[in-house]
């Protein structure tokens, strides 16, 4: 009746190991798994995009380029228009004080 107990004790001394160096296999894979996250990343980043992609970022950075020119030049309008708007209203009241100054001196 030993043998029995024997190869059993046996099987499950063999199923510890087993499951030991399975848990070690996890533990190394899970100490180097930020390691490989930040190499992942790294090439991530150094990796150019498709060529497709490189188009279209391009074509959204002219894209926003032109929103920008356009907005600066509605707003060099909207300056440019104010100042004409002031420059005819000085004018106007220097016509004014001119006629009315003439008009004092011919009494």
């Amino acid at each position: 009746m030993s043998t029995p107990s024997l190869l059993q004790e046996e099987l499950e001394l063999k199923h510890c190991e087993q499951e030991a160096l399975r848990l070690a296999k996890e533990l190394e894979q899970a100490r180097e798994a930020p390691k490989r996250l930040a190499r992942e990343k790294l090439d991530r980043d150094n990796t150019m995009p498709p060529l497709r992609r490189v188009g279209e970022i391009s074509r959204l950075k002219r894209h926003e380029e032109d929103l920008t020119t356009r907005a600066a030049t509605r707003n060099l309008l909207k300056t440019q228009t104010r100042s004409a708007c002031l420059l005819l209203s000085l004018l106007v009241a220097v016509a004014a004080l001119v006629a009315w100054a003439l008009r004092l001196m011919n009494g």
